[in-house]
Order: structure tokens, then C-alpha cells, then sequence
């Protein structure tokens, strides 16, 4: 029972944040210094929900067991273990509900309205990825969902690019709620700031010294 990774999510369904800049948060959540193909391995061990067409005892697996197994009773997996069994065609994928045409109007109305970024799953961008990559069939409304998806991305990182527009400028900002992926994103803006930063200290620092 070994994992295998699979593609990139960020490269399936056409809908994942494609060439946006993006910015920085502190959600009380978030975990720090991950590396993008980090936050993407972490995601696939979120949880979803399987409608299974076979029958098996429990799959061991080094972090733990997973199932029994049963025709048509739903059961909670691993995404990766959910892409794997629904590519041999031994399952359908529950879509989580906010993964619905209704709830992601809902979630692009607040982007719109609000000048905050609106509370969504830390694994947002990943898990939607993998999903309509591996299980559009399952996805009530696809090429809709796929649509309002691109439409949250790209007002998120409008409002992402505003805010590093005022981190340029000297300004304080301060955004939550941002994912994994939106705060691994904009990480090599804040540490070429910061060195920027520790470069200027350091060539004040002395000329302070060398002053009469």
C-alpha cells in the first residue's frame, strides 16, 4: 500500500491560477515555509468522500487504514487515494459542497462585494484541481463550476496584486484567509524584500559608524 503521486493539480482543468501574481496573509492556520510541490502533496491527503462499486476489507497504509469497503456505501479517503480508485473506475467522487455551482456564486459575490478575501478551504485551488481533472463526470454543472473557479482565482490575486502594489510603496497590509497556495505563491516576493531590507539596515548601520 504505497502512495503514488500523480500529475500536477496545477495543471489539470484549466481553472488553477495560471500565471497570477500573488500575496501574502497570516491565517492563523497556514503552514509556514512550504515550498509549492509541498503544499500540492499535502493537499492530496485531504479528505473526501468515495462512493465505492467494490467490496474490500480496510487498505493499510503507513499513516494509517482506510476503509472497509462496501458497494454504494460512502466512505472518507485520502484525495490521492480518491483520484487512483476513480481512474480504474472502482469509484464515484462526492464532491465537497462548496465545490458546487451555488456555493462558489456565493464565495465570487463576496470576492466582489468585499475588499477581504472571503474564508475558503486551505486547499481550494488543489483539491478543485484534482477533482475536475480526474472526476468532471461527478461534478454536478462542471464547465460552470470550472468557470466560476477561474472567476474566484482571478479577483482573489486582483486583490492580491493590490496589496503587494501597497507593500511596494511602504504601506502595512495585512490579508487572511488566504490559502497554501496563494501565501507558497507570493513567498520569493517577501524574502527578496526582506533581504532588500537587510541590505539597506546593514549600509545605514555603516555609515552611522563611520560618521565624525
Amino acid at each position: 500500500g504505497q502512495r503514488k503521486k500523480g500529475c500536477n493539480p496545477r495543471d489539470s482543468g484549466g481553472a488553477v491560477m495560471a500565471g497570477a501574481a500573488a500575496a501574502s496573509a497570516e491565517p492563523s492556520h497556514a503552514m509556514p515555509h512550504l515550498q509549492m510541490p509541498e503544499v500540492e502533496f499535502l493537499a492530496e491527503e485531504e479528505d473526501v468522500e468515495i462512493i465505492p462499486n467494490f467490496e474490500s476489507d480496510q487498505f493499510r497504509f503507513i499513516v494509517g487504514d482506510v476503509g472497509p469497503f462496501r458497494p454504494q456505501r460512502p466512505v472518507k479517503v485520502p484525495l490521492w487515494l480518491a483520484r487512483t480508485l476513480r481512474n480504474r473506475h472502482k469509484c464515484k467522487i462526492s464532491p465537497p459542497e462548496w465545490l458546487s455551482k451555488e456555493s462558489l456564486t456565493q464565495i465570487l459575490d463576496a470576492e466582489k462585494s468585499e475588499e477581504s478575501f472571503s474564508e475558503i478551504p486551505q486547499h481550494f485551488q488543489e483539491v478543485a484541481a484534482v477533482l475536475i481533472e480526474c472526476a468532471a463526470q461527478d461534478i454536478p454543472d462542471c464547465e460552470e463550476v470550472r468557470a466560476l473557479l477561474a472567476d474566484i482565482y482571478e479577483r482573489r490575486y486582483q486583490k492580491i496584486r493590490r496589496g503587494l502594489a501597497r507593500a511596494q510603496d511602504s504601506e502595512a497590509i495585512k490579508m487572511n484567509n488566504l490559502t497554501s497556495m496563494e501565501i507558497s505563491s507570493i513567498r520569493p516576493f517577501f524574502v527578496e524584500s526582506m533581504n532588500a531590507f537587510f541590505v539597506l539596515n546593514e549600509a545605514l548601520d555603516q555609515a552611522y559608524d563611520g560618521a565624525p
